[in-house]
């Protein structure tokens, strides 16, 4: 999951949080919304109260509120929205949702967007919003991933209109309402079809509200062999789209697998490090498995990363254990960028509510009037020793533009201990760090549109960086249209190409020097 670095793993002494508004108390800050349709019309007052205080939050909030955006480009972004109500008399609820997840996308930080209010929320989960498929953006191309039984499309069908639009001027409309981490922009690619985040994916979140959507949809298919057709479908539930195709393991404890593909070779996969809805110990997950691979005498370990979006420290940190020979720090600093929440603190909400009411004895006061967390205070913030079973051989880590918060961070360190071998694509998330830790969900009392608020810029032990960049792969393998449809992965043959000796002269420092641009 992309949208909290370390939930669970950010310890929170007695001393540093006083007392504050109750979790319960602010989650029902938007039990008043009487707001069910997207179609429901907030005034230009109402806006503008809205905007005030989401403004007020961010400016002094965000660690990353100008980090790559501008004061003057965030305030014309909401002033831009309050124009609009203004010169409409008012504003749909579902407009004024898109454009505060427009505004937001120019903060550039993944952890940052907006949420449906829970009323839209619940009520679109029973609508048939949905394709009735799964499908992948590939190559600038819309492939069928798999189909609910009856649907006539399969596998590698191409999809070129939906309800008579061209699907690039789809994709296109709704990527701007995506968030990316810096300029990163490939890695919205991930949410366009698909997303955890996004009810549906983007083209099905977004979409329903800025068209009109029927209960059937019309579609034009181009299947593998060139022939074209027009198929007629009935649309989904939520519910029934959430049941299709590959399973997305949500947690932690169920997202880990090890398997033996050769003499010598090991592959793992880690699919999300998000340990906090059903927590486990890490080490009881690593240990046995890494302890396995030590009695096989087993070489190279292909670490499979590329469904992981990020998630809790604890796991990243004992994975890292397991994979390294010395000492190492993995994060320099949590900065806060204010300690001040009077004001916005009654439409605020964090899963520790101690966190409402910081106590400066948590923090160190840095020059530029920042906050930095100090050491004995986070978990986040301690130095990774190696593991009993660690592994000490070849390691190669397949990367993808899914990559994003915690599993970039646990490639940009691999990478700064020249550790492994990176093969696939380009991720996002940034190298440098991002603004994640402690998350706030700031209610808008007029709309109930609900707003993700980073607390802490969690900035990487690491020497150097591309600002506003996650990892470049030392090999590029990323998939095509031909081998998605030949159901081949690029990546995964090439791990193997390079485990099996075939670049045995080649230097992880060659390799490194041999990436794409």
């Amino acid at each position: 999951m992309k949208f909290a670095l370390s939930l669970t793993a950010l310890v929170l002494s007695a001393t540093l949080f006083g007392a504050a508004l109750s979790s319960s108390d602010a989650q029902n800050n938007d039990a008043k919304i009487s707001h069910v349709s997207a179609d429901a019309v907030l005034t230009p007052q109402q806006v503008a109260r809205d905007l005030t205080l989401a403004k007020e939050a961010f400016s002094r909030v965000h660690p990353g509120y100008t980090r790559y955006a501008s004061a003057e480009e965030m305030t014309l972004a909401w002033d831009s929205i309050q124009a609009q109500a203004d010169a409409n008399s008012g504003m749909a609820l579902g407009d004024f949702y898109l454009a505060v997840n427009g505004a937001l996308t120019n903060i550039r930080c993944d952890h940052t967007k907006a949420e449906l209010p829970r009323s839209m929320r619940k009520q679109r989960e029973g609508e048939p919003l949905y394709l009735p498929f799964r499908w992948e953006w590939i190559e600038g191309r819309a492939l069928v991933e798999s189909a609910a039984p009856g649907v006539s499309v399969q596998r590698g069908d191409e999809i070129l209109t939906i309800d008579g639009r061209p699907i690039g001027e789809i994709v296109d409309a709704v990527s701007q309402y995506i968030p990316v981490d810096g300029y990163t922009e490939w890695s919205r690619r991930s949410g366009i079809s698909q997303s955890l985040e996004f009810m549906g994916g983007g083209v099905d979140h977004f979409g329903a509200l800025l068209w009109d959507i029927p209960a059937k949809a019309q579609l034009t298919v181009l299947s593998a062999d060139g022939g074209e057709r027009d198929v007629t479908m009935d649309r989904v539930s939520f519910s029934d789209w959430s049941k299709l195709g590959r399973k997305s393991e949500a947690n932690f404890k169920d997202a880990v697998t090890y398997r033996t593909l050769a003499d010598g070779v090991g592959y793992l996969s880690v699919d999300t490090f998000v340990n906090y809805r059903e927590p486990v110990k890490p080490k009881t997950l690593f240990q046995p498995l890494f302890k396995q691979m030590r009695e096989q005498g087993l070489e190279t370990l292909i670490l499979d990363l590329r469904r992981n979006g990020g998630g809790s420290g604890d796991a990243q940190y004992e994975l890292l254990a397991n994979l390294i020979d010395r000492p190492y720090k993995p994060m320099k600093e949590m900065r806060a960028k204010t300690l001040d929440l009077d004001g916005i603190r009654p439409y605020l909400w964090t899963w520790d509510s101690r966190a409402l009411d910081p106590n400066p004895i948590g923090f160190s006061k840095n020059d530029d009037g920042t906050y930095a967390l100090r050491r004995f205070v986070s978990s986040d913030l301690k130095t990774v020793k190696p593991a009993k079973f660690a592994f000490d051989g070849k390691l190669i880590v397949l990367t993808s533009d899914t990559n994003s918060s915690g599993s970039t961070n646990m490639s940009a360190w691999l990478k700064e201990l020249d550790r492994a071998i990176m093969v696939g694509e380009k991720t996002g998330g940034s190298a440098e760090g991002v603004t994640a830790g402690l998350q706030f969900t700031l209610t808008l009392p007029e709309s109930g549109v609900r707003m993700r608020l980073p607390f802490f810029f969690m900035r990487n032990n690491v020497s150097s960086f591309e600002k506003g960049m996650g990892i470049t792969p030392n090999v590029f393998a990323p998939m095509t249209v031909n081998a998605f449809r030949e159901n081949r992965d690029p990546a995964l043959e090439m791990a193997q190409s390079i485990a099996q000796g075939q670049r045995n002269s080649v230097t992880v420092h060659q390799l490194r020097e041999s990436a794409p641009p």
